[in-house]
Order: structure tokens, then C-alpha cells, then sequence
């Protein structure tokens, strides 16, 4: 070996090395570097079972998307779908396998309860995940669409300026939709208020959704919730908002095209990223990540033809800064 004059280290002779290293303080920095590498290495070999919900397309672009970031010579990565699991039984697939990642709420759920001890799950596409039990028995950590209170706001306050009391469905039976209630209550912007109707005081999620789009509200505000919100309450709603000249706030893009004025959600693509990185930190060390994790990025989504309908002039800012425009060709 020799040294050059500013400390450089480098090889002599022809033996086909090329590590230089400037100073003592990089060349520290540098097996720091090389060190973790080979330890996230060594942690993350193994098994990795991917299990979807279904094959629904965004459970499909997530998977594609994990298996990119994931792929290495020394991980074998296998996918499977919950139904199978639960059809087969989970000890055949699972039985040498370091981490499962569940793609879907159902997914996590029913793995959740099935999992055998010191298998290591992991989850993204959830939403509401206090609801689904996650956050219950054995520890397990995922990214939820759930948006942060405070940015579905800020795009609330953006196309609507005089926006100022939001009305809501919720249910009182599941502890879960009050907290929820009460952590959006406390995250308005200031002169902001929920007027929420309570959908377990009434027959029929129909009569809840009457009396709340007779109420003085500038927005109506929806979120995730598979109990709440299937297909005929979602028709419901919308015909009934449309009717009384209220807008609504839709919890993804396919809600916005069904007739919400505007809202948010989360890419597959950008779930699965964050999930990867998720399980890159695990390997190094558990301790500091939360349980759960709210998605680092949205995608917007607006509906002129509501719009127009409606008669709101949505900014062209948020238009512009929409991943999804729907609009009807004329």
C-alpha cells in the first residue's frame, strides 16, 4: 500500500484493486456504510410471502412494485392470495418464511390472527387500521391511505375558501369511528365545525344520509369505512347531495368520479414504495417506528362535470395539480 499527499489510501501493484479512500474520516464513513449494507443484507434474506386481498388492480401494482424493491439474490419472494390461505391453511405457505407483507385490509386482518409467532408482518393498502385489530396483540407495523385530518383541510379550504362546517356520517357502535371523529374535531382550522350524524340512531343508513343533506353544511365528508360505505349507501348519498346542492368530499379517486365534487387518495405505487423502505428500516431496528404510518403522498382527484353541476368554480391550482380530472367530452 502506499499514501498519497492528501492521505489517500491505494493500493500497489497490479492486483486489480481500486479502493480509495481520501481521508481517515471518509474512509470510516465508508465501512460504516458498507457495514449496515451488508447487515440490512443479511437481515432481510429469506422468505418474503406477498398476500393480496385480491387481484383487484391496485393490489396488483403494489405487489409490482414491493417485488422491485425487494428483489435480491438472497430473498425469494412468493405471493399468494388471502383466499388460499384461508382454503389451504396458512403452515404450508408461511411455515419457513421471515416476513409476510399484506397487501388489502382483509389481508392484514385475517393474518393478523393467523400468523404464527416470530413471523414478522408488515402491511400497506389498510385503511383504518385501530378498526381492522391491527394495533391489538402481536405488534405489526404498515402504512395506512388513511390521509392526515390536516391535509385533507388544506384541500378542502383550497377549493373551497368559505368552507366552514362540514357535515358527516358516522357510528356510534364502533369505538373506533368516535375517535376518529374526535381527532378530525380536533384538527379544523380554526372557526371550522362537524355536524355528524349518527348512522346507528337510525333504521336505515338511508334515513341517516336524509337527515343529514337537510342540514346547513358547506361539504359533506366521507372517509374510509368498508361498514359505512358500500356501493348502495355511496349511490345514496351522492343522489341525495346532488339533490340538495351540497358538495362532497370523496375518500379516493373512484368515489370522485362517482360524483363527489373532489377528494383525495393514495397510489399503490407510492404505498408499496413506503412500505419497502418500512421493512428496510425494521431490519436494522424496531424501535422508534410507529405502529402505523400515514402515507407520505396523495393524489388528488376533482370532477368538473359535479362541478358544473353544482355550479363551483373550482381553483385552477387544484385542476392543475390533479392526478385525476374527470370530465365528460362534448
Amino acid at each position: 500500500m502506499g499514501c498519497g499527499k492528501d492521505g489517500a489510501i491505494f493500493p500497489m501493484g497490479n492486483d486489480g484493486l481500486h479502493f480509495v479512500a481520501r481521508s481517515p474520516r471518509k474512509l470510516f464513513a465508508a465501512l460504516a456504510a458498507l457495514a449496515i449494507s451488508l447487515l440490512l443484507a443479511c437481515r432481510c434474506a429469506g422468505d418474503v410471502v406477498i398476500v393480496k386481498t385480491s387481484d383487484a388492480e391496485p393490489y396488483n401494482q403494489a405487489e409490482e412494485t414491493l417485488r422491485d424493491r425487494l428483489t435480491a439474490p438472497n430473498v425469494n419472494i412468493r405471493t399468494v392470495l388471502v383466499k388460499s390461505l384461508a382454503d389451504d391453511g396458512i403452515s404450508g405457505s408461511i411455515a419457513t418464511t421471515d416476513t409476510v407483507i399484506a397487501i388489502g385490509t382483509p389481508a392484514a386482518a385475517w393474518l393478523h390472527n393467523q400468523l404464527p409467532e416470530g413471523v414478522e408482518l408488515v402491511y400497506c393498502m389498510v385503511s383504518n387500521a385501530r378498526d381492522a385489530g391491527l394495533l391489538k396483540g402481536a405488534p405489526c407495523w404498515g402504512i395506512t391511505m388513511d390521509l392526515p385530518p390536516a391535509d385533507q383541510f388544506k384541500v378542502i379550504a383550497e377549493a373551497m375558501p368559505h368552507t366552514r362546517k362540514l357535515g358527516a356520517l358516522y357510528r356510534s357502535d364502533i369505538p373506533a369511528e368516535k375517535d376518529l371523529l374526535d381527532s378530525l374535531r380536533k384538527s379544523l382550522p380554526s372557526g371550522w365545525e362537524i355536524d355528524a350524524v349518527d348512522v346507528a340512531g337510525h333504521a336505515t343508513v338511508a334515513d341517516a344520509i336524509d337527515e343529514l343533506t337537510q342540514k346547513d353544511i358547506d361539504l359533506i365528508l366521507t372517509w374510509p369505512d368498508a361498514k359505512l360505505y358500500d356501493s348502495a349507501s355511496i349511490r345514496e348519498l351522492l343522489l341525495s347531495a346532488i339533490r340538495n346542492n351540497i358538495p362532497v368530499w370523496g375518500f379516493s379517486p373512484q368515489f370522485v368520479r362517482a360524483g363527489a365534487l373532489f377528494g383525495a387518495g393514495v397510489d399503490p405505487h407510492a404505498q408499496a414504495n413506503q412500505t419497502a423502505d418500512l421493512i428496510k428500516e425494521l431490519a436494522i431496528s424496531k424501535s422508534g417506528h410507529d405502529l402505523v404510518q400515514s402515507p407520505k403522498e396523495y393524489q388528488i382527484a376533482v370532477n368538473l362535470n359535479v362541478a358544473d353541476q353544482l355550479r363551483i368554480d373550482l381553483p385552477d391550482s387544484l385542476v392543475k395539480r390533479a392526478t385525476y380530472v374527470f370530465k365528460e367530452e362534448k
